[in-house]
């Protein structure tokens, strides 16, 4: 009986030094990886501008669309304007009477007068066409004339930016004729109401067109930058982790700091922190999803 129970002695003493050097090796292996160096890139943050911006799609229009009727119906006789001409305010653009003049008593109704300045964008006859009367009174259209030297951007923006949007506010346009040019407009209008269904508002943009390259029905790509905030301390948007709580990791003495951060205007990869960082920190971009509070590390710059 004796002899037995120095057996269970023994074996339990050589279980407990089992478990305990692998609980010892657990332990060392666990140091060794806490000690792990881990290579990191760092960045200093720096001082710049940052701007929160919404792109939109638009359509270009004329500032004006006008049109042109004459006063009664009749048969063209001779056309003094065509398509893409510019037309002044008051010129001739077509006659029922070859050969009239001015000082002719029936001048004002023989004769189509450009009612605005612009471009003559359609021609709606040709000479020999019948122009009629529409059912109901009127006459059929004979040219369209389209005011050019501003043109107006239409565009639909989301509910959720109304309350960031006023008149007067930049745009950036651009415009796939002009590939490598940014065009500079002014919104000039804000619809007081959104709509139901899309649950977008829409906002009119003016657009100077001295030049008349920009034409109505062009597609239009806008940027308008809602928020701006200058001397904003910037890291790249990347080294910023965290869902609710944000934070950043930086390095101090070569160990990985956990540092909480407040965060303020995004813009692409970059983005302002308010609170948490300084220049002088160095914020590590490359990396901090591998390191905790506390890894050593060995900096490698940007």
């Amino acid at each position: 009986m004796r002899t037995k129970r120095i057996l269970w002695i023994v074996v339990v003493v050589v279980a407990v030094l089992f478990v305990s050097r692998i609980a010892n090796r657990i332990t060392s292996s666990n140091k060794a990886v806490d000690k792990k160096i881990i290579p990191v890139s760092v960045q200093n943050p720096v001082i710049g501008s940052v701007e929160e911006k919404v792109t939109l799609t638009g359509d270009i229009k004329a500032d004006k669309e006008v049109s042109v009727r004459p006063r009664i119906a009749g048969r063209v006789a001779e056309i003094y304007a065509d398509e893409g001409d510019e037309a002044e305010k008051g010129a001739a653009l077509l006659s029922y009477v070859e050969g009239i003049t001015p000082d002719n008593e029936l001048y004002d109704d023989m004769v189509v007068i450009a009612p605005i300045s612009g471009v003559v964008g359609i021609k709606l006859v040709k000479e020999g066409d019948q122009v009629m009367n529409q059912v109901g009174g009127g006459v059929n259209p004979v040219f369209v004339i389209y005011d050019i030297d501003k043109v107006k951007v239409y565009a639909d923006i989301p509910e959720k930016y109304y309350s960031s949007l006023d008149e007067g506010m930049p745009a950036r346009i651009y415009l796939d004729a002009y590939p490598d040019e940014v065009f500079k407009g002014y919104v000039n209008k804000i619809r007081p109401v959104v709509d139901p269904m899309s649950r977008t508002t829409q906002i009119e943009i003016d657009l100077p067109n001295r030049s008349h390259r920009i034409k109505p029905g062009m597609f239009a790509k806008v940027d308008i930058a809602l928020k701006k905030a200058s001397d904003a301390v910037i890291v790249p948007f990347d080294s910023v982790l965290g869902d609710r709580e944000k934070y950043v990791f930086v390095s101090e003495n070569s160990v990985a700091k956990k540092r909480p951060v407040i965060l303020g205007l995004q813009q692409e990869n970059k983005v302002q922190i308010k609170e948490g960082v300084s220049v002088s920190d160095k914020v590590i971009v490359n990396g901090q999803r591998v390191v905790k509070d506390g890894s050593a590390v060995e900096e490698i710059r940007e």
